[in-house]
């Protein structure tokens, strides 16, 4: 019986891992700018940063400039795009809640990242200026019978001006 409740402990404990981004910089600042040259560079670096990290799903707004941004991490691992609207953040949060056990990216805008990062972490991160392209994000979210978030701030790439 203590080996099956064992099991059962194990079993029930989910460790899931959300990386959220910032689109990379962008050509203008019209509404459907797609990413500039640098822009792009900076979506090649992300991918060389989490190639490794066994992302199992991409999240990508409907924009141009996210979905950029993610690409070449989707094209690197042979995975879709799983592309939401950028006002519905709240359902994008309870529905990344209710992945158990997988590596997720997450590409956002400027004024919705702090709030992803926020509702999977619980944690308030200062929000990001219009220039900023360098901030990752990434949430340990941990359920057994407690719940658990431990959430890490690093940059990659260039430094934003």
């Amino acid at each position: 019986m203590l080996l099956f409740t064992g099991l059962w402990f194990v079993s029930s404990c989910t460790t899931t891992y959300y990386y959220v981004v910032r689109h990379a910089e962008r050509q203008d600042n019209s509404v459907g700018s797609p990413l500039s040259s640098i822009g792009l560079k900076r979506a090649d670096i992300l991918r060389d940063s989490l190639v490794g990290k066994g992302i199992d799903s991409i999240f990508a707004s409907t924009f141009i400039r996210t979905r950029q941004t993610a690409e070449p991490m989707a094209n690197a691992l042979g995975k879709s795009l799983r592309i939401y609207s950028p006002d519905t953040t709240n359902y994008l949060i309870t529905a990344l809640k209710k992945i158990k056990r997988k590596k997720i990216l997450v590409v956002g805008h400027s004024d919705k990242v702090p709030e992803i990062v926020k509702g999977l972490s619980g944690q308030t991160v200062p929000a990001i200026a219009p220039d900023d392209f360098d901030n990752l994000y990434i949430i340990k979210l941990k359920k057994g019978l407690g719940h658990s978030s431990r959430m890490w701030h690093i940059t990659y790439g260039p430094p934003s001006p």
